[in-house]
């Protein structure tokens, strides 16, 4: 076996031996009684059988919801991102063919012109130089951005799901 393995470092911008929620003695910090105090409220709002247990904090807890919520708002801009690339593929300037009116020729003179310009299309095709269509520089700016903003959450939503995966683990 190779040296295949996985290592996980904790919560980007989490400091070392900093909790979040609850000091070592098992007191709360400032944050952790914030959030223990809106869990009262929260729970208050809500009918008695979907209550959660609140007689005790439960910092574990709320670090896998801040997770999730995290990772809910990485995932709905991650949509946001592939809506807007969507509409910005729509929405792209597209050469249209205007109809002309043929009732003055025969069968014979378009039968003629059609094979004409068939045959003139297969050797543009085959030995032409391509012309790429002009874009804007405002349009491919977006593009480029679009482009890193979907990469970014793509990868972000990853990392967050493996967070999760891996608290779920822990217990």
């Amino acid at each position: 076996m190779g040296n295949d393995y996985l290592a996980h470092y904790g919560i980007l911008g989490m400091k070392w031996g900093v909790r979040r929620y609850q000091n070592k003695d098992g007191t709360l910090t400032p944050a952790g009684r914030k959030r223990y105090e809106r869990d009262i409220r929260t729970n208050l709002s809500k009918k008695k059988n979907s209550r959660i247990d609140t007689s005790k904090p439960d910092p574990n807890r709320w670090v896998k919801e801040d997770i999730e919520r995290k990772k809910r708002v990485v995932d709905t801009s991650s949509d946001m991102v592939k809506q807007i690339q969507n509409i910005e593929k729509e929405t792209r300037p597209r050469s249209t063919k205007q109809k002309m009116d043929l009732s003055k020729m025969t069968n014979k003179e378009l039968r003629n012109r059609i094979n004409r310009e068939l045959l003139e299309k297969q050797y543009n095709d085959l030995f032409a130089p391509e012309n790429k269509p002009r874009i804007s520089k405002g349009r491919e700016f977006a593009q480029k951005t679009l482009d890193v903003a979907g990469h970014t959450l793509a990868l972000t939503s990853s990392a967050l799901t493996i967070a999760l995966a891996i608290k779920e683990l822990k217990g």
